[in-house]
């Protein structure tokens, strides 16, 4: 097996887009409450009072997803996808299915999903590998991968920063490695 490791890091331009996302969520969620506020200071209305409810709890949780995304963007300090000698890691917030095992590998296809080209890691048991994730997020992601895709492992190199070539090697780097020393066994 190789002794290193590759580390791919988040995209500069899928983090912005994340950004301003959260950016124009807030806003909506601050008009929504200022003018469900407005509202139900006129009308007494309870479905106004909730809706500043929702709003307001809405501004809170992207106000905070805001910061962390920005603090990615000014501080890209940790990968979001890791090959090495064990298999692959994928730290994608909430998004990715952690650690997957070269030996539940059995290939590697670039396939188009939606508008883009991704890199589907085909595994035996994709089941197990949506089971094992430790968040309810992580778990439904996988599931819907698994089932538009046939695998719960889906790469986008439009968030990793690098190319659909670049992932495909260092995979083939791994993968390749990892045969050799099947058969060696």
């Amino acid at each position: 097996m190789p002794d290193e490791s590759v580390d791919f890091y988040p995209s500069r331009a899928h983090v912005l887009t994340l950004t301003l996302t959260t950016l124009a969520l807030v806003v909506l969620c601050a008009v929504a409450a200022r003018l469900g506020f407005d509202v139900a200071q006129t009308s007494g209305s309870p479905a106004a009072l909730v809706i500043v409810s929702v709003s307001a709890i809405g501004v809170l949780v992207f106000t905070g997803l805001g910061l962390i995304v920005v603090r990615r963007l000014l501080l890209p300090t940790w990968p979001v996808l890791t090959l090495d000698d064990d298999g692959l890691t994928d730290w994608l917030p909430n998004l990715g299915v952690e650690q997957v095992l070269w030996s539940e590998v059995t290939g590697v296809r670039e396939i188009r999903q939606g508008f883009r080209q991704v890199l589907a890691v085909d595994v035996v048991d994709p089941a197990a590998v949506v089971v094992r994730q430790r968040t309810v997020l992580r778990r439904v992601v996988a599931a819907v991968n698994a089932r538009l895709v046939g695998t719960p492992v889906v790469l986008k190199p439009g968030s990793i920063k690098c190319s659909m070539a670049d992932l495909e090697v260092a995979f083939e780097h791994f993968t390749r490695t990892q045969l050799l020393d099947d058969r060696e066994r």
